[in-house]
């Protein structure tokens, strides 16, 4: 089973006409064999989709798709409301949590990774335990070692202004202040709020090993 994650932007004002198309997209993949865990839209700025998804046979599985005649019918109708900047890549699966209560706010967050991956995955994991101490529940997350990049998310119960004040605990516990070695492995950090988008047939699928 391989994993990927896809991520692209959609043109401000469109996400509301795209989001039905998307739909479609999943259930194009989902007829040849792809299984959709997740998926986030980030909330400020143009909004921008990450998607996470596995295939036992991708190859396969995307040559299916592409020479599905509905895939060439929604490129045609999704081209006013994306830009171009689709980026698909594998990706190592490190979590990958069921889908949780709907309209949590999410945090997105991407890290440039300097160094080795293996001090950086073992600091990540013991930060990812004080933050679910403090509430703030792990979503997914996902290395592309070749990229040099760590994607993940997290949630929390308040609005995207109140993250900072709701996370003072968390950065003043003795624990968390003991792994402040984590940024030696981060040449550079992203972070966005986001949402998830939810279907109803996601409840019942696994989640990738």
């Amino acid at each position: 089973m391989t994993t990927f994650l896809h991520r692209f932007s959609v043109k401000p004002h469109h996400l509301d006409a795209y989001l039905p198309l998307w739909e479609q997209e999943v259930a194009v993949r989902t007829d040849h064999g792809f299984e959709t865990h997740r998926a986030f839209v980030e909330t400020d700025a143009e909004p921008k989709l990450t998607w996470l998804y596995s295939h036992p046979e991708p190859a396969d599985g995307e040559a299916a798709v592409r020479a599905d005649p509905r895939t060439a019918t929604l490129d045609t109708l999704k081209s006013g409301h994306v830009f171009g900047n689709v980026k698909v890549r594998p990706v190592r699966v490190e979590v990958v949590n069921p889908p949780g209560e709907p309209g949590r706010t999410v945090v997105m967050r991407r890290y440039s990774i300097v160094g080795d991956w293996t001090p950086f995955l073992a600091t990540w994991r013991r930060v990812a335990a004080v933050r679910e101490k403090h509430g703030f529940d792990c979503q997914f997350a996902v290395a592309d070692p070749p990229e040099n990049m760590f994607t993940w998310a997290f949630g929390f119960d308040g609005a995207w202004p109140d993250l900072g004040e709701a996370q003072r605990p968390y950065y003043h516990d003795p624990e968390r202040v003991a792994l402040r070695s984590i940024f030696d492995y981060m040449a550079d950090y992203d972070i966005h709020p986001a949402r998830e988008l939810v279907l109803p047939q996601w409840r019942a699928g696994s989640v990738p090993s």
